[in-house]
C-alpha cells in the first residue's frame, strides 16, 4: 500500500506570500494612479491653453500621485495651480475659470480696452502698470456709461492696440505743454474702463477631464500590474 508523505511549510511561508502578492498590488495601484496623474496634467495643460489662458499658466497646473515615493493601496490623486501663482489675478481666480463666477471690484475692475497695449513690460496691461512704465492715466466720465481712464497719444488710436512706444511719446508731449514747453499736441485715447463686476463664464470642463482620468485608472492598473507579474 502506498503511503502519501506530506510537507510541513515553514512557519509564516503563506503570510510571506500573502504580503508579497499585497505589495506587488500597491505597487500596480500606486503606478496606474501616477499614470493617472500625468494623463491630468497633459489634458488639463491642453485644455487651458485650447480655451486661450496662455501657455504659462497652462504650465502651472500641477498633478501628482500620493504617496509620492512608498507603494499603497489606496492612493490618491491630486491637481492644482502651483502656489507661486496665488499673488497674481490669474492664480486668485483659477476656479472661476474651471466653474465660471461674478468678480467683483473693490469698487471697479479697471479692464483694458481694445486700444490699450496687448503688454506693458511683457505683463498684461493694468493702470498701475501703465503709470508705472508710460505715464499718468487721466480719468473720464460723461453723464452715461461707466469711467475711463486715458492715455495720451499724438494721434487718434481706433480699431487696433495702441504700442506702448507710441503711448510714452504722447505721455512726454502731454508732460513737456503742462509744464509749459514746445510739446506736440496730444490726443486723449481711452485705455481702461472701470466696471464694479464682471461676469466670468466657464472656460474649463475640468470635471470631463477628471471623470476621463478616473475611467482609464482600471486600464492602467492592469497595464502596471502585468508588468509587476512578469518580474
Amino acid at each position: 500500500m502506498a503511503r502519501l508523505k506530506f510537507e510541513r511549510p515553514p512557519l509564516g511561508r503563506y503570510a510571506k506570500d500573502v504580503q508579497q502578492h499585497q505589495q506587488k498590488l500597491a505597487q500596480a495601484v500606486t503606478g496606474a494612479f501616477r499614470d493617472g496623474a500625468k494623463a491630468l496634467q497633459q489634458q488639463t495643460r491642453t485644455a487651458i491653453t485650447s480655451a486661450g489662458l496662455g501657455p504659462r499658466f497652462a504650465r502651472q497646473f500641477k498633478a501628482f500621485a500620493f504617496p509620492r515615493r512608498q507603494f499603497t493601496l489606496s492612493p490618491v490623486i491630486r491637481g492644482w495651480h502651483a502656489r507661486a501663482w496665488q499673488r497674481s489675478r490669474i492664480g486668485r481666480y483659477a476656479n472661476i475659470f474651471a466653474r465660471g463666477g461674478t468678480i467683483h471690484g473693490k469698487p471697479l475692475l479697471w479692464l483694458p480696452l481694445p486700444t490699450a497695449p496687448r503688454r506693458i513690460a511683457g505683463k498684461r496691461p493694468t493702470p498701475a502698470l501703465f503709470v508705472k512704465e508710460i505715464g499718468p492715466l487721466v480719468p473720464l466720465r460723461g453723464t452715461h456709461g461707466p469711467p475711463l481712464l486715458a492715455g495720451q497719444s499724438l494721434r487718434a488710436i481706433t480699431g487696433r492696440n495702441a504700442s506702448v512706444a507710441q503711448l510714452k511719446t504722447g505721455a512726454r508731449n502731454a508732460h513737456a505743454r503742462a509744464a509749459g514747453g514746445k510739446g506736440r499736441q496730444t490726443v486723449t485715447v481711452p485705455m481702461f474702463i472701470g466696471l464694479p463686476s464682471v461676469r466670468i463664464p466657464r472656460k474649463l470642463n475640468m470635471d470631463a477631464i477628471f471623470n476621463r482620468v478616473q475611467m482609464e485608472l482600471p486600464k492602467l492598473f492592469e497595464q502596471r500590474f502585468s508588468k509587476a507579474a512578469e518580474k
